[in-house]
């Protein structure tokens, strides 16, 4: 197995940020909305942490990804490095927190939320 030496990962690098540049503008905007929200799944403990995007694979085909607005924000733990996360163990996850689709609604609301002021994150003007 060849072994990822540091121009791998600089390639990777790369790609990430051509495919973010190639994003629509709502699309970037809507996942700097998830950052500010954090996880949707360790909220529910009472705790934040910062958040990966996790897109909802339903009613897509295999390798299909679902569209951007199809997405909510995860911490590594509850996105597929815990025993508790969607990747790893969905039934666990969603006897925690709920399905994927109900967590999909609080997340819109949140961002809701924030479109309109009602929630403080960053900076005062």
């Amino acid at each position: 197995m060849t072994e990822l030496t540091q121009i791998h990962f600089e390639i990777i690098d790369r790609n990430r940020q051509r495919r973010y540049e190639l994003m629509k503008k709502k699309d970037k905007e809507r996942f700097e909305k998830l950052k500010q929200i954090g996880c949707i799944a360790c909220q529910k403990k009472g705790l934040f942490n910062d958040a990966v995007i996790h897109h909802i694979r339903r009613f897509t085909g295999m390798g299909l990804r679902p569209p951007h607005d199809k997405t909510i924000p995860l911490c590594p733990q509850h996105h597929n490095m815990g025993n508790e996360s969607i990747h790893l163990n969905k039934k666990k996850f969603e006897e925690l927190f709920g399905t994927e689709l109900h967590l999909l609604d609080e997340t819109n609301k949140q961002i809701e939320q924030l479109e309109r002021g009602d929630i403080f994150y960053g900076e005062t003007d």
